[in-house]
């Protein structure tokens, strides 16, 4: 495999364009939200839901489709080089590849299940990744009206105020840890989920939460709100921008394998330090299994 060159990078990408390109990718958030607020302002009833899944899990809204369609369309005018893989179109389009080209990564609402039945832990992902690595990143918590925002070497914000990951996390019953359920339903990937809890909770975990949103979990983990999180099965627009996020406010993030994160890999553990990720990994059975 191809290592990526950080330091070429970012001599291409310095400082000043990559505050350029928070600052569109903000603007961008802020505009599709008002689409997601007209939304979530009606009935749950009026959402026009379909489903990618014969389960009915994984489920997605005209609202999603009008928001990536709004974000691609900015991007695409603001920076016409750069390729783009969202959500809703790598769904109708049978997949996606994330290439060493610049590359927008979206997730148009992050926490749609959220979003359907009017749970506010809703979140519009802009991610930036150039070599496969995430380098600036926006995630707008919609009804909080928070805007998380980073690039490398920026140091990350919230609302354009600084943000640190927790320094008080050593340990698990000092430790808040969060993930999702996610769309598995088969008996292996159930009893994995159920394991992966009872070993967390045998360890005196002081406290386990669902957000349902991967990107609303990244921050507050990034904001020093909860320590760890950790899934298997999102996809690149759910972590890209989170990832640069938590780096940026002093984190630290990885497979949950063990292994360096990968944005491509769908199995993604970030943490307060690497520390806390060595004690949650302990936690994680093995092998994780990937539906």
């Amino acid at each position: 495999h191809k290592k990526c060159n950080m330091a070429a990078v970012f001599e291409k990408y310095d400082a000043t364009k990559l505050a350029e390109y928070v600052a569109a990718a903000e603007a961008i958030a802020l505009e599709a939200s008002q689409l997601v607020v007209g939304a979530y302002e009606q009935p749950r009833e009026t959402s026009e839901i379909t489903d990618k899944t014969v389960a009915s899990l994984d489920l997605v809204t005209q609202t999603d489709k009008a928001c990536e369609k709004l974000i691609f369309g900015k991007l695409r005018a603001q920076f016409p080089s750069f390729e783009l893989i969202g959500e809703e179109s790598a769904s109708d389009d049978g997949g996606y590849t994330v290439t060493d080209a610049p590359t927008w990564i979206v997730d148009p609402i992050d926490g749609t299940t959220n979003f359907i039945h009017r749970n506010p832990d809703v979140a519009i992902s802009i991610g930036l990744a150039v070599d496969k690595q995430p380098i600036a990143g926006v995630i707008y918590d919609i009804c909080r009206k928070e805007m998380f925002s980073a690039h490398k070497g920026s140091g990350a914000t919230c609302n354009g105020k600084p943000i640190s990951v927790s320094k008080s996390a050593t340990s698990l019953p000092m430790s808040i840890i969060a993930t999702n359920i996610g769309y598995g339903r088969d008996t292996a990937f159930i009893d994995w989920t159920c394991g992966n809890m009872r070993n967390l909770m045998s360890k005196t975990v002081r406290a386990v939460r669902m957000q349902g949103s991967a990107c609303v979990a990244c921050v507050a983990v990034a904001a020093g709100r909860q320590d760890c999180f950790f899934e298997v099965g999102p996809h690149p627009w759910d972590v890209c921008a989170g990832a640069i996020i938590v780096l940026e406010a002093g984190g630290y993030v990885c497979d949950v394998t063990g292994a360096a994160f990968d944005v491509s890999s769908r199995r993604y553990l970030l943490a307060a330090s690497q520390q806390l990720a060595s004690l949650v990994l302990e936690c994680v059975a093995q092998p994780v299994p990937l539906t």
